[in-house]
């Protein structure tokens, strides 16, 4: 064989098994969102549900909707969080930020020196699944959020979340600073 034949074929075979893993992944995205609605039917169909941008948002704390501002880009969110690895449930705790969750969990606290998340929201200051799930949210709220890879982590591995997983966010949301 010459030269540029074999490496005509070897291209075609990176090719191929390169839009057979993207297939693969887009099939694993699919199964996720299926099993995130089949599981928020399941087990929350008497709460208020917010889908935006592939976040699915439950309001656990019908009473913070008596709060009229809402989370907007710009404005400092101060939360409490628990992340899971979700199957077809939450599963793994990945991190948390509250002492009560990571004992109940026999979890250390991610970080130590934080009582309370402190972010400024922007697009981009955290993954694409929360900042979707938390565009919306109001001070005293308790929330679920729930997406898929797609708006997590995709195909990385990061920190001790497996490549490809769907998460799940438990949200306590203390206080909403508006911007000036």
């Amino acid at each position: 064989m010459r030269p540029t034949l074999i490496y005509m074929f070897l291209l075609t075979l990176s090719l191929a098994a390169a839009v057979s893993c993207n297939e693969e992944r887009e099939l694993t995205i699919a199964d996720q969102e299926a099993a995130i609605d089949a599981y928020i039917t399941q087990n929350y169909s008497e709460y208020p549900v917010v889908r935006r941008n592939g976040s699915n948002r439950i309001d656990l704390d019908t009473a913070a909707v008596e709060v009229m501002d809402t989370l907007v880009f710009g404005d400092t969110l101060h939360f409490y969080y628990a992340g899971y690895v979700f199957t077809s449930a939450p599963s793994a705790l990945f991190a948390t930020n509250s002492e009560s969750v990571a004992e109940a969990n026999s979890f250390t606290v991610t970080d130590p020196d934080f009582s309370v998340e402190e972010v400024v929201f922007t697009e981009d200051c955290l993954v694409n699944g929360l900042v979707n799930g938390l565009y919306g949210v109001r001070e005293g709220g308790h929330y679920i959020i729930l997406f898929s890879a797609k708006y997590g982590f995709y195909n990385s591995y990061v920190y001790n979340i497996p490549k490809m997983s769907a998460l799940i966010y438990e949200i306590w949301v203390e206080r909403v600073i508006k911007k000036d």
